[in-house]
């Protein structure tokens, strides 16, 4: 079937690294997609079985069937919020405290896609954990830093934390470390020619700052990268965690992240981890060099 995507923006899905939208974009591409960005359309009508569409610049297209994605919408308008004090927004969401997940009215509470981005069932799940103690005046943790997405899309994308763009806005100096599914074993076993795994680190510190993955299995190898985020990890886990993870069952899909930092330069990760001698001769980093998360010297832009 003959797709043509008509976007009003000039791409898809702003909030993920560039590298990853741009594999995305190639993928549907591939797939024989066809991508009009900048453009909208003017209106649309049936004729015959068929539906004919005009765009802004009176070009015309014709298709089979159309489908209009505007969003989400917050479904309040029937639940008479403004009886309570509450009021929300155009697209029928609600503010809060996105701590304690308050509203304006400290005895309610609103969780999920009604107060907006990122609007993913895994963490609506976490927000109302931490609703419900709050409701009832438990102890309760504070929300996790970071939230990993995922996008159920062909291929997969998933992404935690920081892109490259977030991180030269707050002036970190940092290096990053590609492992394309193509170059695992498991990738060749499972017929993948593109998609990839990338990861950002601190250059001073070498604390892990982003996740990005798009293609098969995206959303199955996040959470690694969102936990050592979330604890404060650096590069140095994975160097010290590579004998353990080469003596596991494999091929598996995690041995991609072995791979950004057991490949020579010219990948840039790799040099942070101080393992390098001569390229493509593995030498473990003295402990010396290591610096344990807890100790490490993080200015709060690093964080």
């Amino acid at each position: 079937m003959k797709v043509t995507l008509i976007e009003p923006s000039d791409g898809l899905l702003p909030f993920l690294d560039r590298e990853p939208a741009e594999e995305f974009r190639h993928d549907m591409r591939e797939r024989g997609m066809t991508l009009r960005f900048l453009s909208t359309v003017a209106h649309v009508e049936r004729r015959g079985v068929g539906c004919h569409g005009v765009r802004e610049d009176s070009r015309e297209i014709g298709a089979g069937m159309v489908l209009f994605a505007a969003g989400r919408r917050g479904a309040t308008a029937s639940l008479g919020l403004e009886h309570c004090g509450l009021s929300v927004d155009a697209r029928g969401r609600l503010r809060g405290d996105r701590e304690t997940f308050r509203t304006d009215v400290p005895h309610i509470f609103a969780v999920g896609d009604v107060i907006g981005f990122p609007s993913l069932a895994s963490t609506a799940m976490a927000q109302g954990r931490i609703a419900a103690r709050h409701a009832f005046d438990e102890p309760a943790s504070a929300p996790p830093e970071f939230f990993s997405y995922g996008l159920y899309a062909a291929p997969e994308l998933s992404t935690v934390s920081l892109n490259e763009e977030q991180a030269r806005a707050k002036r970190i100096a940092y290096e990053t470390g590609v492992a394309r599914f193509g170059a695992t074993a498991r990738g060749h076993i499972m017929g993948l020619n593109s998609g990839f795994l990338r990861m950002i680190f601190a250059r001073e510190t070498r604390r892990l700052l982003g996740v990005h993955i798009v293609g098969e299995g995206a959303t199955e190898l996040v959470h690694i990268g969102q936990a050592v985020r979330n604890l404060g990890g650096t590069l140095d886990y994975f160097v010290d965690n590579t004998s353990t993870i080469r003596r596991s069952p494999k091929p598996t899909r995690s041995r991609r992240w072995m791979r950004i930092i057991a490949c020579p330069p010219p990948n840039r990760a790799a040099r942070l981890s101080r393992g390098w001698s001569t390229p493509g001769k593995w030498r473990p980093a003295p402990a010396a060099d290591r610096q344990p998360a807890a100790a490490a010297n993080v200015t709060p832009t690093e964080m």
